[in-house]
């Protein structure tokens, strides 16, 4: 590892180029705008070892889901209608750190 300024600017980079960040939109009316993330391979509690979480981006109020780590995408979409949109409604945009696709299915599945 050199220490030599020189060096430390005209090394290549090895990184891959980092993506754009975009804004997220966060509307004045609450639960319009959740992100959804799941904690899993937890100790095992009654049959239960992973948790969803629904978050509302804007007062930062958040659903936790007891669930399984084989939960399917139709799984998911039903513990959200029945724990999140029974009492909050449909929301407008849906952030997830998830698979790329984990959206498109995930509201093709609740809808």
């Amino acid at each position: 590892m050199s220490i030599c300024d020189l060096c430390l600017h005209t090394k290549p980079s090895r990184k891959p180029p980092v993506g754009e960040l975009y804004y997220i939109p966060i509307l004045d009316i609450q639960w319009d705008t959740l992100s959804i993330d799941f904690i899993v391979e937890l100790p095992k509690s009654f049959r239960y070892n992973a948790i969803m979480i629904v978050v509302n981006s804007m007062s930062k109020r958040a659903h936790f889901i007891l669930t399984h780590i084989t939960v399917t995408m139709e799984e998911a979409a039903r513990l959200f209608l029945y724990q999140v949109w029974r009492l909050h409604g449909l929301p407008k945009y849906v952030i997830s750190d998830c698979r790329p696709q984990f959206i498109a299915l995930f509201t093709r599945e609740l809808y």
